[in-house]
């Protein structure tokens, strides 16, 4: 069994799958790609917010 990544439709073989990856646009892959990549700057600016607010809390308690 194998499952496309894309649309989740099923298929037996992987040569089947192949053959319908390609009904699929570049443009759906560029969106997928795109959206990843908002999802990983999020995470990265939320973590850059705290490292932030983690450093003024360590200058403070230095002082």
């Amino acid at each position: 069994m194998h499952q496309c990544y894309y649309c989740d439709q099923i298929f037996d073989s992987k040569e089947d799958l192949y053959e319908h990856s390609e009904i699929h646009s570049d443009s759906e892959r560029n969106n997928e790609i795109k959206d990843r990549q908002k999802k990983i700057k999020s995470k990265l600016g939320s973590k850059k917010k705290l490292l932030k607010k983690n450093r003024a809390r360590v200058r403070i308690n230095q002082i």
